[in-house]
Formats: structure tokens, sequence, C-alpha cells
């Protein structure tokens, strides 16, 4: 089953959060909503949740609408086929792991038969077949997350839905838990919402991505599409971390900076004018100064060099910016070098 939304608002205190948001998850899909803290993502995934009560807009959950402005429908959460993990985990501390898990089942009035199948099932799933027993008050962070997961999965629903769920744990383990939800939602092959505000989540967990700002959606795509090519100057500075240039773009479509640089984009169209070239970091060469010029080749001086382990990352002064570089490539700080780049590497934007 999918998750289809339409013209979607929700307000508070006559504030609009969500501002007719629209968009279709497909079976099977994992959709990252992605954006700063108060842009609307949490609210929206409370209003599929059944959480919130929007003010306008279509909810559907497979052939199910669960909320509808127009016709008055609204399904109570207990009742849309869902399973959620929150950002807290919500773990009940005086429930055993096995009855945390079983609680979704209990209160839809499963045979215990049905209950201790479907437990030990999800918990195997999470690799936690082994602490059914164990008290929750006795679990490590990552061993609470786990549980959530299960106690989310176990009454096999159509959709699921995460809110941050790795923002309590540490980098090591937020790797690692990352790469086991991506796994699971792959093997459950359900439509799967996860609403993150850390950029490395969301472009190695989803198929797609969707920005969101201030209520309203910003872009909408691939991680791949919405990294090498995002839309404007915010949705490049939510998604990786990028480089940018002050250029004037003349009337056949090329840039020059303040320093005389020329900057060709394999992507046309952008208006004459006054604009920002971007480059992300690893997408920039970096090579020792042989005097020769040309488009898309930056002349400057290494002024940063930082050991990351497998790569460097450089700050280069140039004549016009301060971009950063990744390269295994090593050079001293004082160094004059020259930075190169490919026209399908580079991004016109109008400025903010």
């Amino acid at each position: 089953m999918g998750i289809g939304v339409e013209s979607l608002v929700k307000k508070y205190g006559g504030k609009t959060i969500v501002d007719n948001v629209g968009f279709h998850i497909a079976d099977g899909e994992l959709v990252s909503l992605l954006g700063p803290s108060g842009c609307g993502k949490t609210t929206t995934l409370r209003c599929i949740a059944g959480l919130e009560t929007p003010e306008g807009g279509r909810i559907a959950i497979g052939d199910e609408v669960v909320f509808d402005a127009a016709s008055g429908v609204t399904v109570e959460p207990y009742h849309r086929n869902i399973g959620m993990v929150f950002q807290s985990y919500a773990i009940w501390p005086h429930m055993t792991v096995f009855e945390n898990v079983a609680f979704p089942l209990r209160v839809r009035g499963a045979s215990q038969t049905e209950v201790e199948r479907r437990v030990v099932r999800a918990l195997d799933r999470v690799g936690l077949g082994a602490f059914r027993d164990r008290s929750s008050q006795q679990l490590s962070g990552g061993q609470q997350q786990r549980v959530a997961v299960a106690r989310a999965i176990v009454h096999e629903p159509a959709v699921l839905l995460f809110d941050e769920p790795l923002s309590n744990l540490d980098a090591r383990l937020r790797d690692q838990t990352r790469a086991e939800i991506r796994a699971l939602q792959r093997e459950l092959n359900i439509a799967t919402i996860y609403v993150t505000h850390d950029q490395t989540e969301a472009l190695s967990l989803s198929d797609r991505i969707l920005v969101m700002r201030d209520g309203r959606i910003e872009q909408f795509g691939t991680p791949e599409e919405i990294y090498a090519r995002p839309s404007d100057m915010f949705v490049a500075e939510v998604v990786g971390t990028a480089n940018f240039f002050d250029i004037v773009v003349d009337d056949a479509g090329l840039g020059r900076d303040s320093g005389g640089t020329v900057f060709r984009t394999a992507f046309p169209g952008a208006a004459p004018g006054k604009a920002r070239a971007m480059v992300r970091p690893d997408r920039l060469r970096i090579g020792a100064d042989d005097g020769a010029g040309g488009p898309n080749r930056l002349r400057g001086t290494v002024r940063q060099r930082l050991f990351m382990g497998g790569y460097y990352e450089y700050v280069v002064e140039t004549a016009s910016a301060r971009p950063r570089v990744l390269s295994a490539e090593a050079f001293a700080e004082g160094t004059p070098v020259v930075l190169s780049f490919n026209d399908e590497n580079c991004i016109f934007l109008a400025r903010d």
C-alpha cells in the first residue's frame, strides 16, 4: 500500500505549519522528509498518523481515505494500519521486551498463540530474540530503539512512520542502526516515511527525499537528483555541503566571478545577471598550479589542510571565495594550486 497526501494544511493558533502539501509514496518506497526544525516535517508525519487533525486536505493509506476535510472523514489513529517509531522510543519501563512488542497485538485482541508467533518473529528480525524476557530498563539506547522498531512492525502494518528515531544514539551506533533500518524496510517492502534533519540519514536511506521549508515542499526527488541539481540555495545548503561563488551571468550563459574566472555549466537557462555558481567539495579537483587558464579553473592557495583519514579536507583561497575541497592528494598549506571541475558539476542558482 502507498501513501497519498493532497493539499494538506495544518495550523496552530492561526499560524500555518503545513501549507498545502501534497505527495505520493509508492508501496515499498522509503521517502525522507528533510528540513530544519520548524519546517513542518514532523507535523506532516503526525497528521498521517492521526495524531494531529489538519484543517484541510486529504490523506489516503492504500485505498482507504483516513482523512478528508471536504467530506468530514477522520479515521482514529488506532484504526489506521500504521506502525510508528518515535524519537523518544516510548518504551514502557514496567514491561519486559516481549510485552512491549506484544502490546499492539493485545489491544487488537490477538490470541496468545498469535501473539507468541508474531512477537518472536519481530524480535528475531531486529536481533533481540534472546532479550524477550529482559526488563526494558536493562536495555541500552540502541536496544530500546530496536524494541520500538519491533513493536512498530509486529502487527504487519501497511506503512511505517519514523520520527527522527536515531537522534538519541551516538555516531557509530547511528550508522549501524541506519543500515539495519534500511535492510528491514527493504525486507518488509512497505511504504515508509522517515523524518530527519540529518542530511546523511536522508541521502543514505531514501529512495526519494522531500525537502521542506516553512511548511512547503521545496524539492522532491532522488538523493542523486537533489544532491547534484538542487532547485535553489536553500536545498543546496540543506542537502550536502556546497561551495558558492558569486558570479554575473552574461547573455551567452557564462558566469564570471570578481577575479575574472569563467564558470560554465551543463545546465543552461540561468537568467542574465547576478547569480551564484554551486560546486560540491567532492566534485572539485585540486592540482599543482600550472599557470594555465580556461573555464572552470580557479587558481588559489591552500590556506588549511585537515587530514580526515582516507582523504584531506582543504580550504583554498581564490580571488573570489574560500571553497572547501575533498581530495586524496596531499598539498601543504601555502601551496599555489588550481581547482577545476566539469560543466555537469556546476549549477547556477539565483541569489536569495
